[in-house]
């Protein structure tokens, strides 16, 4: 990340220095300083998405208001927050947090906090082995970052739209999928929150979600058929080819826990806990 130049933090305004003590300046002359984020995609966006071809985002510091946001239990009860807060902090009023990949929204997410709170992310771990909770540190400044590209062990091509197609090594058949965006994640988040019975699998959900066609079929009806028959074999197939082809920022640490010596790598979830790990 880098930040603006210093202008920035007065809005241009410079006072005017004297004997005595240089001149205040109006505080409503103070503008939120910026800073730049690297997308994780590169830009790798669809033609006439208004990141299309940019490979960083401005972005301003968190404010007392954005804090406000992250605290509101309307909205974390909505699940909305953090899309609000990304929305908030976006320079360009003219992005939508909605149509960002999931990579660059988590890229965002990590840098605003970074700046807001600092580097060292405290919070309590749940041990897998002993279900143990212990206290853990994360780095922030210690992240991963994936453009999407690394598809040497795939049969991928790439269309003029986004999106992706492969073939399924056991059906055959051609399958377009393409990398998820915010509001799909939203969108998987409703359909978690109205099965209280868990009917609907956290796989085929995903499926669904990224992919955009079979054999050139687009319509819903197919897609969902095709998914919910999909041998095991395709299917991971497929989830591998659309980790292949989906930038992404991750964040991961050692771990080892201090009951039961378990040690496994940790990865930090980018929930509203991500800036209030005490709450």
């Amino acid at each position: 990340m880098r930040r603006n130049n210093e202008d920035r933090l007065t809005g241009g305004h410079k006072p005017t220095p004297s004997e005595e003590a240089p001149q205040m300046t109006n505080p409503l002359d103070f503008i939120t300083p910026t800073e730049f984020v690297e997308l994780p995609s590169k830009g790798r966006y669809p033609t006439g998405h208004p990141l299309s071809g940019q490979e960083n985002i401005e972005i301003r510091y968190m404010t007392a208001k954005d804090e406000d946001i992250l605290t509101s239990r309307a909205l974390l009860k909505q699940g909305v927050a953090i899309d609000r807060l990304i929305q908030n902090l976006i320079n360009n009023k003219d992005i939508s947090a909605k149509d960002l990949y999931i990579g660059d929204r988590n890229a965002i997410i990590v840098y605003a906090r970074a700046s807001a709170y600092g580097s060292i992310y405290k919070t309590n771990v749940t041990c897998p082995g002993c279900s143990e909770t212990s206290a853990h540190k994360f780095n922030l400044e210690d992240h991963h970052t994936y453009d999407g590209t690394d598809w040497k062990d795939y049969e991928i091509e790439a269309t003029d739209h986004g999106t992706f197609k492969t073939t399924l090594p056991l059906t055959k058949i051609v399958a377009e999928v393409r990398p998820l965006i915010g509001s799909d994640e939203a969108a998987m988040v409703r359909e978690m929150k109205k099965d209280k019975k868990g009917e609907n699998g956290l796989v085929t959900s995903q499926l669904k979600k990224f992919c955009v066609s079979f054999n050139g079929y687009k319509d819903k009806v197919t897609i969902n058929k095709v998914i919910e028959h999909l041998t095991a074999l395709d299917s991971r197939y497929l989830r591998a080819v659309f980790a292949a082809i989906s930038p992404d920022l991750s964040i991961k640490s050692e771990f080892l826990c201090p009951s039961c010596d378990h040690e496994e790598e940790m990865s930090v979830p980018f929930g509203a806990d991500f800036f209030w790990p005490d709450r």
